[in-house]
């Protein structure tokens, strides 16, 4: 049986840092924004980006899903290899290490900004 990865690309950030967060995914070509999360550091903004996108491969239905993004410290936090040491940020992790099993084969992937489709959509959106 062959496994279809749906591939989803997340973004967060905010201005002034901290400041009013703004986040981004995008699933199949479409972004999906969300800029109603208050306010908040970048930190945090990525982290609402990561659920964001977790949300949306679970509403897809997804059983392989590759998330995608430019936040080393967040993505090394999920995937358990770096210690999340800051209590703002812990609830954000156990948030994500309650839905992550919902996804059966679940993998995360850093990339350059530059190659973000979530962060090239929220920078078109007026996101520095």
């Amino acid at each position: 049986m062959r496994r279809d990865r749906t591939t989803l690309f997340f973004d967060g950030g905010c201005r002034p840092n901290p400041g009013p967060m703004e986040i981004a995914a995008v699933l199949r070509g479409q972004a999906f924004f969300r800029d109603d999360l208050g306010s908040g550091d970048n930190n945090e903004a990525e982290w609402l980006a990561l659920l964001h996108a977790l949300e949306l491969a679970i509403a897809a239905g997804a059983t392989d899903a590759l998330l995608i993004g430019d936040s080393t410290l967040v993505i090394e936090q999920a995937s358990g290899r770096w210690p999340c040491r800051s209590p703002h940020l812990q609830p954000y992790l156990e948030k994500f290490r309650s839905l992550a099993p919902r996804i059966p084969r679940l993998r995360m992937r850093q990339v350059p900004r530059s190659r973000n489709l979530a962060g090239i959509a929220l920078a078109r959106r007026g996101m520095p």
